[in-house]
């Protein structure tokens, strides 16, 4: 099957996640190229006259291969890359969908939902629950920004909770060095974290080295996404945001930093 009738069996596939789209190209590389493992430049070249191809390819090749369920593995030589069980059972999960006709937008935002439920098996302060299962309802009910908003509010306080459990002392001394009037707060209890604005927070926790500037680049583009939901305004918020919001923040923060 050529690539261009592969993806017109995939309805409303411009709307899945970048991530969702390589696992896709991955599966018809293995299924109908007879490649199981691949290089970022077979997914390039499998996309050629077709469509643009996914963005940071090797970047986002390397971090979907992290972890022990991770859709990808690496392979046997350096930069190659295969299907894991889990990868090849996520795009059978969404091609079956494809074939029952019911790959619309509800379903492809119901592919957060597992991120969301990831979320809650690793956290245990009950604020962050009720965050969780607030977005999963508005998932339910296609209310994009309002999941914005909730997934955002929970990524935020569990790293707040994360700073009290583990790097109080080195955030405090990076916030009292700034030469702003925030510096002259002292965090103790979460409620202290409310005295600074999220940018100033992102930026001690970087200063501080709590977090990676990897991870500080994701929030603060995140954060930017979260201010467009919560004010009013004409921007349409497609489904593949949404769930690229939720994958990102899950993936590359919440299981990263354990409290």
């Amino acid at each position: 099957m050529k690539i261009l009738a592969y993806l017109q069996e995939i309805p409303n596939f411009p709307e899945y996640s970048r991530k969702s789209k390589i696992l896709l190209l991955a599966y018809y590389l293995r299924q109908n190229q007879g490649l199981p493992e691949f290089r970022a430049a077979d997914l390039q070249a499998c996309c050629r006259g077709v469509m643009k191809p996914p963005s940071q390819l090797p970047q986002q090749l390397a971090l979907l291969s992290k972890g022990k369920r991770s859709p990808l593995i690496p392979g046997g030589k350096k930069g190659y890359y295969s299907l894991s069980i889990q990868g090849i059972t996520e795009v059978e999960t969404y091609l079956s969908a494809g074939n029952r006709n019911k790959l619309g937008v509800d379903a492809i935002l119901e592919n957060a939902i597992p991120y969301l439920k990831k979320f809650v098996a690793r956290v245990g302060e009950e604020n962050q629950r009720k965050f969780i299962a607030e977005a999963v309802s508005c998932l339910k009910v296609d209310a994009r920004r309002a999941t914005i908003i909730m997934t955002w509010a929970a990524t935020l306080d569990h790293l707040y909770e994360y700073v009290l459990a583990h790097r109080l002392a080195d955030f405090n001394t990076a916030l009292h060095i700034r030469k702003d009037p925030v510096s002259r707060l002292t965090v103790i209890a979460k409620d202290d974290f409310a005295e600074m604005k999220e940018t100033v927070f992102i930026e001690v926790s970087r200063s501080a080295r709590v977090i990676s500037n990897d991870v500080r680049k994701i929030l603060d583009e995140k954060l930017g996404v979260r201010n467009t939901c919560a004010h009013a305004s004409g921007v349409e918020v497609h489904p593949s945001k949404v769930v690229n919001f939720v994958e990102d923040l899950v993936d590359n923060v919440i299981l990263k930093y354990k409290v």
